[in-house]
């Protein structure tokens, strides 16, 4: 008798499990949310090509983050997005152009430090412009150094890239977005004087180091390592609480180096077809429309 109730109590249990788990079905807003980031993606990524710009998947990145769900945060979003881009590639220009590399190395640290800092002490929306300054002079300074590629092109590549993902995403997205109907909340967390420089101390340390081990090496490997230095530092040093953020960051940089190999060895297959190769672009945009409207991993 005391087994049956235990074994109709695990069964309940795990039932409820289950059902807690269970991911969401795809509800008919989810899906129409998917087609316009797609759409938008699709619109700015072509755009990128039919321009001969050379990283043509930047274009697609900014509709993932630029995307809010009120218009207002939206649009400053797409504002401070640019802003930081152009401020962080002028800064690496510069540094590329008229110093050593040790005095690279250094800007790279200061700047990454300064925007972390100052993005960390706002808190809010108004932060990602200087998270994007961070990370922006890294993108710009890394494959330079530790590939030799040209900075100016670069450069601008990644500025028309920006620009044409935040037009995309907004027009597409303007209309069927709401307006805020409150204020924005205020800093979800106090503000800390000792994690502002302890902050500020570790991305610069990271972010300097990295650029110097890229210098040295001048190996692909050693420009992807440095490039995910300056990222996550930058990104993760600006929340107030990065707690929440970091116990998916493992699972999301797997997926996302499966989704890569599995695209690069996808195209491989398709021995260079244009068409196959559109195709197979679209599937994995569509995957990632499909991921960033879901409710469960959005």
């Amino acid at each position: 008798m005391r087994a049956g109730r235990f074994l109709t109590a695990r069964a309940q249990a795990n039932v409820a499990a289950i059902h807690r788990f269970q991911v969401p079905a795809l509800t008919s807003s989810t899906l129409a949310y998917a087609a316009r980031l797609f759409l938008a993606a699709t619109l700015a990524r072509t755009a990128a090509r039919l321009l001969g710009l050379t990283n043509i998947y930047w274009a697609a990145m900014p509709v993932w983050v630029v995307i809010q769900p009120h218009r207002e945060d939206m649009a400053l979003r797409a504002v401070l997005r640019v802003a930081g881009t152009l401020v962080g590639a002028g800064i690496g220009i510069a540094a590329l152009s008229w110093l050593p590399v040790p005095g690279i190395a250094l800007t790279v640290a200061l700047t990454a430090a300064v925007g972390v800092g100052i993005a960390y002490r706002i808190g809010t929306h108004w932060a990602y412009g200087f998270t994007l300054m961070a990370i922006t002079i890294g993108v710009v300074v890394m494959p330079a150094l530790g590939m030799g590629a040209d900075a100016i092109p670069l450069a601008l590549d990644r500025v028309a890239c920006t620009l044409l993902g935040v037009i995309s995403v907004t027009a597409v997205n303007w209309l069927f977005t709401p307006a805020r109907r409150a204020p924005m909340p205020p800093r979800p967390n106090p503000h800390f004087v000792q994690q502002l420089w302890l902050r500020m101390a570790a991305v610069a340390v990271l972010t300097g180091a990295a650029t110097l081990i890229d210098a040295h090496f001048t190996h692909p490997a050693a420009t992807a390592a440095a490039l995910s230095v300056i990222v996550f530092s930058s990104v993760l040093g600006s929340m107030p609480n990065p707690r929440p953020a970091v116990r998916f960051l493992i699972p999301g940089v797997a997926l996302g180096v499966l989704a890569a190999v599995a695209y690069r060895g996808l195209t491989h297959l398709s021995g260079g077809d244009q068409t196959e190769l559109l195709i197979l672009a679209f599937a994995f945009i569509a995957g990632g429309a499909l991921l960033r409207a879901h409710p469960r991993t959005h």
